[in-house]
């Protein structure tokens, strides 16, 4: 056992965030069905590392309710916020376990799984292996009646990640199973939905078999899930009458009927509480209370507190943190104890969204906004829960997410912003007895005199995570787009919008537009240089990507999504840094204009070969023949985001082609794999960049997106989530046909499609 990583793994993983952190050696999940296994996903797995963070308890306690109340919520959107933040800790676990010599295949915390039944696997809505099971056998947990894993600590009110690992780790030892549920009733009772009254088909165990032999048994309800779903996943309302038998068909029927009410708070997570920590208070909430320790309100705060605010916006993109009092905002009209009994203060994160360039055009300055609102969004949202996470664990209430308290606390957020800049804010209610305060959070991270600007924009990158940085003068860019511009400007393309929501049939209205490849100018005037910044994900998640047994896809997926999430927070730094040096910038993943948006559960995101030629002429590696990036550290398993400055910076030499000679022009892997026949070959350049040559292979867009963006084939891994249709276009695809093809998508699982694209997972130099 490596005792010495165990310890290091829980030290990251507190750092960023986790409550609880455990180890399950991979024995013990000997019995779980090898294509929901970790052992499924890895073979060479031997431990799986399971991360917790907890509900704000006022949060549960105050909001939500029986049938529709449940439906009408605002501090628990947070819950979308934890899935995000455990999605970063899991990545970065993962990353920083691969860059230490180990395998990791870092799993999603949500939203990527088989509605239905797969091959062998007789489960609906399986993910690809269950946080939930993981968390009881990684000793954080035992399973209540209700199925969800009940800890120690905060009973059902956690959100669980894992890590599937070859690093032999540390076990956490079991939970006993049977201590923390004593069969109270309470969720059968409150579930809108009766889904522990109707359509439960006896009981279900987990076994977990320790290392000593000893077979640990939890037992819970074996319930319908398309049930359970009505209004927690389908968004269906639970005040109108549901069916007695709930069915796919009825769900759909459903739908199409009424359309979608809106998402439901989990009730059996709100009223379930473990008995030695449950107490009623009726005067607060009709429900069970979770007994936790308390602070004195009559005592002042620490001044530590005030100071952990600050470190945490600063890791979190933050530019400002105010604290403004029940008083003052009471002046106003403002009343938060209708909000939270005896709430005191609001606590503000708030940062400054930087603008594109102003001689952007419209296009271009979305490819920029896009960024800088995903790493602000992201970014607050983590400083929000972590901020009111911090406050409850000295014993007070916080609600974080309270986005209707906006136009009260905003005219206290004055700002002296650049031309066309705009600010976001998020909102913690607390009864904390703080100081009313507001102070901007001196952004100077990695900032010193004695380095050059280049030396800053490396020392801020590092510190918010990227493996590599280069630079390219801008007309060296430029020079690649000239080259590439008379095989790929004027390329025709689809858009696509689907006039009917999520769960219904698809109604596509098809446009056709034409490529546009973009010199640096066009996103800056008077570019210079161009930053070029690159993250690796673990390389596992793509060398098992769709391979049995598990046929697990959900790691890649998440791998490729995830890292472009990280990206972004780490450019939108880049450019603060920029903008403190006096200097202009924008942001672009596709600075060129070869990409095209890849369909995932996650949302879309950048293709693998956005970014590839900038690049390569920024130094960081050799351009594949599919035009993905090798580098020598990570293979094709990195991704890339740009930044145009009028800043001029030291340039990085470009590589030589060799990759190609050596590897690519035997193998060709990825044209043979390419289940569209997407890569030209027979239309295959030459492009120079800097003396150095390389060959491209053009990418017939409109072909490769009938896979990678519209999932109209499942061959590109959308067949490991069980996908069934697979329409393969006639001649030279159009608008009516691609239409055609989109009206016969799977109406539940439209939403939740799943790209492996070949060109990366077959390549050997993955």
């Amino acid at each position: 056992m490596d005792f010495r990583m165990t310890q290091r793994i829980k030290e990251l993983a507190h750092e960023l965030g986790a409550d609880l952190v455990g180890f399950a050696n991979i024995g013990r999940f000997d019995e779980a069905p090898i294509k929901m296994s970790p052992k499924g996903i890895m073979p060479t797995a031997k431990t799986v590392i399971v991360c917790a963070i907890q509900h704000p308890t006022a949060t549960m306690e105050l909001e939500g309710g029986e049938h529709g109340k449940s439906q009408v919520f605002e501090s628990y959107t947070v819950q979308y916020t934890m899935n995000t933040k455990l999605d970063h800790i899991s990545f970065t676990i993962g990353h920083f376990l691969d860059n230490n010599g180990y395998n990791a295949v870092p799993i999603v915390s949500s939203n990527i799984w088989r509605y239905r039944n797969y091959k062998e696997l007789d489960a609906v809505f399986s993910p690809d292996m269950s946080h939930i099971y993981a968390s009881v056998c990684a000793g954080l947990t035992e399973l209540g009646w209700h199925g969800l894993a009940m800890s120690p600590e905060f009973g059902p009110r956690n959100r669980f990640v894992s890590i599937i690992t070859d690093a032999e780790l540390e076990p956490t030892p079991l939970l006993p199973g049977g201590t923390l549920c004593d069969m109270c009733g309470e969720c059968i009772r409150c579930c809108p939905t009766d889904a522990y009254r109707k359509e439960v088909k006896g009981v279900n165990a987990l076994n977990i078999r320790d290392a000593d032999g000893k077979v640990y048994v939890h037992r819970f309800a074996n319930k319908n899930l398309w049930r359970c779903a009505w209004g927690e996943h389908f968004d269906l309302d639970l005040d109108d009458e549901i069916p007695d038998i709930v069915t796919e068909e009825a769900i759909i029927k459903r739908e199409a009927e009424k359309g979608r009410r809106g998402g439901e708070m989990g009730v059996c997570i709100k009223v379930c509480v473990p008995k030695n920590r449950r107490f009623r208070d009726e005067s607060y909430s009709q429900y069970n209370r979770r007994l936790r320790q308390l602070a004195d309100p009559n005592q002042p705060i620490s001044r530590a507190v005030y100071d952990r605010m600050s470190c945490i916006g600063l890791q979190y993109h933050a530019d400002r943190v105010t604290i403004v009092s029940a008083e003052t905002l009471a002046a106003r009209g403002c009343d938060l104890t209708k909000k939270m009994p005896g709430a005191k203060n609001v606590v503000v994160v708030s940062a400054v969204m930087p603008a594109a360039d102003a001689s952007c055009t419209e296009v271009l300055r979305g490819r920029h906004a896009g960024p800088v609102g995903n790493a602000v969004g992201l970014g607050l949202g983590f400083a929000n829960y972590d901020i009111a996470r911090e406050i409850e664990q000295m014993g007070y209430s916080t609600m974080p997410n309270m986005r209707s308290l906006r136009e009260f606390v905003d005219p206290y957020l004055t700002w002296d912003l650049q031309p066309g800049d705009t600010t976001a804010s998020m909102i913690v209610i607390t009864d904390a007895p703080l100081e009313e305060r507001d102070w901007f959070l001196n952004q100077t991270a990695g900032d010193d005199d004695s380095l050059s600007l280049r030396e800053t924009l490396e020392a801020v990158a590092k510190e918010y995570g990227a493996d590599m940085l280069g630079v390219a003068p801008a007309s060296r860019i430029d020079n690649v787009t000239t080259q590439l511009r008379p095989i790929k400007d004027g390329e025709e393309l689809f858009d696509v919008r689907d006039n009917n929501g999520m769960f219904r049939v698809f109604d596509p209205v098809v446009t056709s537009t034409v490529r546009r490849l973009y010199n640096t100018d066009e996103y800056l005037s008077g570019a210079k240089s161009v930053i070029v910044v690159g993250l690796s994900y673990p390389g596992e998640s793509a060398r098992r990507a769709g391979r049995e047994p598990a046929e697990a896809v959900g790691p890649f997926i998440f791998a490729q999504s995830q890292a472009q999430n990280e990206l972004h927070m780490i450019a939108y730094e880049l450019v603060k840094a920029l903008r403190r040096a006096g200097k202009r910038a924008t942001i672009t993943a596709d600075l060129i204009g070869m990409g095209t948006p890849i369909c995932s559960p996650r949302g879309n995101y950048s293709s693998p070969f956005d970014g590839s030629f900038e690049a390569a002429a920024a130094g960081l590696g050799e351009v594949t023949l599919s035009g993905s990036l090798y580098t020598k550290k990570y293979g094709v398993n990195q991704r890339f985001i740009c930044i145009v400055t009028d800043a001029v910076l030291e340039a990085d030499a470009v590589l030589p082609n060799t990759i190609q000679e050596k590897t690519c022009s035997v193998c060709r892997r990825c044209i043979k794999s390419c289940p569209m026949s997407a890569l030209a070959e027979d239309r295959a350049i030459t492009v120079d960049i800097d003396g150095n040559a390389f060959t491209y292979v053009p990418l017939d867009t409109v072909t490769c997106q009938w896979a990678s963006r519209f999932v109209l084939t499942n061959a590109d891994g959308d067949d490991c989530l069980g996908s069934k249709l697979n329409i393969m276009p006639v001649g030279r695809i159009t608008a009516d046909q691609l239409a055609a093809g989109l009206r016969q998508r799977d109406p539940i699982t439209k939403c939740r499609p799943g790209n492996a694209e070949k060109c990366i997972t077959e390549c050997p130099l993955s």
